[in-house]
């Protein structure tokens, strides 16, 4: 599983002295996947706008392009943020600022190139012996776009060393981002004459390491200069006398995005929150999600483990996420929520700052409404967003900001028209909101009114505190968060206010993913109902991903969903896939989606649970050093006379929080056994140079 969070904060000094229009994109190698708004007149741009998202395919970059945006002329690119994705760890979890550098085309690479290598030893016409190179280029996935469409590749594969360059070049692919090569080239390597004094053939050392083979991927440009794709390079010393065949990561040139002028570029800062986990089957996770699941049961709620997961993280977005979705996905959210929120409540002592906060309590909360209350923002806010975005009137009211010709005036009164609105929504929107919110509210007004009981207003505010701060304010502010508006801004959704063609949801009988091969496009899929199949292209790998997970969701239920669909199209008189010729036929491939428990909010507790696990093995030493002060607490019961290790954690009972340890650290440490056996499994299975190979699998 490979999940981001992604924070895109502020810019600084991007064009100084200068003020320009700024937006920032999110690329997953050269695919942009999410875009933010535009900062209109600014040279140090604040955007806060978050990005969390799951990753649906391999990449090797993530990274971030600074744009000037031009009304007549195309957006320029003023610098990017480029993240290696073996990197991400070094930055998850916390804010960092980078640098921005240059954007070169030689550096701007995508996908992977499979090749077969091999040296054959040869008797020449006048008797001498020397060994040839064989290479043979079979495919690549996964190129890079070109201004949109798919690339026209072809390859150049070089046999390079001190004094010579032989190069030779496949035929050009039309149109296709995953070309099919399948050709093989010769070269033949000279050997010394020292060769009859051996009984084995064997390549001397010397000129083995001069010796290299590089295979470059070009966009074939007709009319205009060619596109650098990436490249390759592979010592020849590592064949020896051995065949074999891989995928290689395409790489930048080494003089790519080199520049003296970087530190002219200014720098953007991030807060990256990045996953990978490795999901085992639901039996490994029985102990340690059942030990998760009554936490609320402890007492008193700081011994539970839910609570020590989030006390050891040092970011409690990173616990505060996959606890959450747990406890909702069991039915168990509800009362931990009520047993943190009523140890938040001890430590708050004036009522108008009730659940203020960025407390265990209030993330918790803050987090299930993200959740659950998506469909309740839309019937409530979509309405009056959507006229904000596609039909704005100017509100600006800062005399600095104020274009020329505006007037504060009406601008202020534009913008009072769009607050009542908004307001006379929310507070019609009661009826529509969800019953585990309510659940959740009832119990935050009963705690606040029993904790300041002479205090008649405070039971209302702790319920406002977080509906109209951290919930309607927030899906105001930035709609694309809840799903409200999309990250991109469309310029034509004016013209498309009639459906084209309507398939009503009862009618879908399958969503899945459709070959690129079936009509050279990327990010495609296909929604199977009563007539032919309705063929989809989204923008980008994310969108189209998150387009399959909603119709499935909301199909889920529905009668005669198929069990098998075809990969591909029907084209020429046959499917693409199977090759059978009748159109009607049953399909060859099994359909992906299975009908969950939980069809309005579908949750994976083994992927949160594995993600529980993680962090508990990121923060083992917090733990030990936890388990040891519990220990001494119990031995010395006197007043801690001196801030220690633990001085920041909350300890009430140090028997109860010793117990719920020493259970975690058992049950991590058995999760440990099984995912080591899984890793050496997978790594038994890793081929030389190929993606599972960190060390050979890029070799540059």
């Amino acid at each position: 599983m490979l999940l981001f969070y992604l924070f895109t904060d502020d810019a600084k000094q991007l064009v100084p002295n200068k003020m320009r229009d700024f937006f920032c994109t999110i690329n997953l190698d050269q695919e942009e996947v999410f875009r933010t708004q535009v900062v209109e007149k600014s040279s140090s741009p604040y955007f806060g706008e978050e990005f969390y998202f799951e990753i649906p395919r391999t990449f090797q970059w993530l990274s971030f392009y600074i744009y000037d945006k031009s009304v007549l002329q195309k957006d320029l690119r003023i610098g990017k943020v480029a993240i290696k994705k073996e990197d991400l760890c070094n930055y998850t979890g916390k804010e960092n600022w980078f640098m921005l550098q240059p954007v070169d085309s030689n550096s701007e690479v995508q996908g992977k190139v499979h090749l077969e290598l091999k040296l054959n030893e040869l008797i020449t016409d006048n008797g001498s012996v020397c060994q040839q190179l064989v290479v043979h280029i079979k495919e690549c996935h996964g190129l890079p776009l070109i201004n949109g469409q798919n690339c026209d590749p072809y390859a150049t594969v070089s046999l390079v060393g001190p004094s010579r360059n032989d190069q030779k070049k496949t035929k050009v692919k039309k149109k296709t981002s995953n070309p099919q090569f399948n050709e093989t080239f010769y070269f033949e390597v000279t050997r010394s004459s020292s060769y009859t004094k051996k009984s084995q053939f064997q390549v001397e050392e010397e000129d083995i390491e001069k010796l290299e083979v590089r295979v470059d991927l070009w966009n074939n440009g007709n009319l205009v200069q060619d596109i650098f794709l990436g490249e390759i390079k592979v010592p020849v010393k590592v064949l020896r006398n051995d065949s074999f065949q891989a995928w290689y990561l395409l790489q930048p040139r080494e003089n790519g995005n080199k520049s003296s002028k970087t530190d002219d570029l200014g720098s953007l800062r991030l807060n990256i929150c990045y996953t990978e986990d490795c999901v085992l089957p639901s039996e490994y996770y029985v102990s340690l999600r059942n030990l998760l699941l009554k936490s609320s049961d402890v007492q008193p709620i700081s011994a539970s483990a839910a609570y020590i997961l989030c006390e050891v993280c040092r970011d409690k977005y990173d616990a505060v996420l996959p606890l959450v979705r747990l406890l909702l996905h069991h039915h168990k959210l509800v009362p931990f929520v009520a047993a943190v929120a009523e140890l938040d409540l001890k430590d708050t002592q004036e009522a108008n700052t009730v659940f203020r906060g960025n407390s265990l309590a209030t993330r918790c909360v803050d987090e299930m409404m993200k959740i659950v209350g998506k469909h309740y923002l839309k019937v409530t806010l979509k309405a009056v967003i959507d006229e904000i975005c596609e039909s704005p009137k100017p509100c600006e009211i800062d005399p600095i900001k104020l274009r020329e010709g505006d007037n504060a005036e009406i601008n202020m009164e534009n913008l009072r028209y769009y607050v009542d609105k908004v307001f006379r929504e929310i507070v019609r929107s009661s009826i529509s909101c969800p019953t585990l919110m309510c659940d959740v509210f009832y119990s935050l007004r009963h705690l606040a009114a029993k904790r300041f009981p002479n205090d008649p207003h405070v039971q209302y505010s702790a319920v406002s505190s977080f509906v109209f701060l951290r919930f309607f304010a927030v899906a105001v502010v930035s709609p694309h968060t809840f799903h409200l508006r999309p990250h991109h801004p469309v310029s034509f959704v004016k013209l498309y206010k009639e459906p084209i063609f309507t398939i009503p949801i009862k009618n879908i009988l399958a969503v899945e993913k459709l070959d690129e091969s079936s009509f050279n496009k990327k990010n495609m899929f296909q929604v199977l109902h009563g007539e032919k199949p309705l063929y989809i292209q989204a923008n980008n790998c994310v969108e189209a991903s998150e387009w399959i997970e909603a119709l499935c969701r909301v199909t889920r239920c529905n009668q005669k969903r198929l069990n098998f669909y075809h990969p591909s199209a029907f084209l020429n008189g046959s499917w693409l896939c199977c090759k059978a010729t009748i159109e009607n036929t049953v399909g060859c491939a099994r359909c992906t989606a299975d009908v969950p428990a939980d069809t309005q909010i579908e949750i994976d507790g083994d992927r949160e649970t594995e993600r529980i696990y993680s962090l508990f093995t990121i923060n083992m030493s917090k733990l030990q050093k936890l388990e040891e002060a519990c220990g001494s607490i119990a031995v010395y019961q006197g007043p801690r006379k001196e801030p220690d290790d633990y001085s920041n954690f909350t300890i009430e009972d140090s028997v109860a929080t010793f117990h719920t340890l020493k259970q975690i650290i058992d049950i991590v440490e058995k999760l440990n056994e099984s995912h080591e056996k899984y890793q050496k499994k997978r790594s038994s299975s890793a081929k030389y140079g190929s993606e599972e190979n960190p060390i050979v699998g890029k070799v540059s």
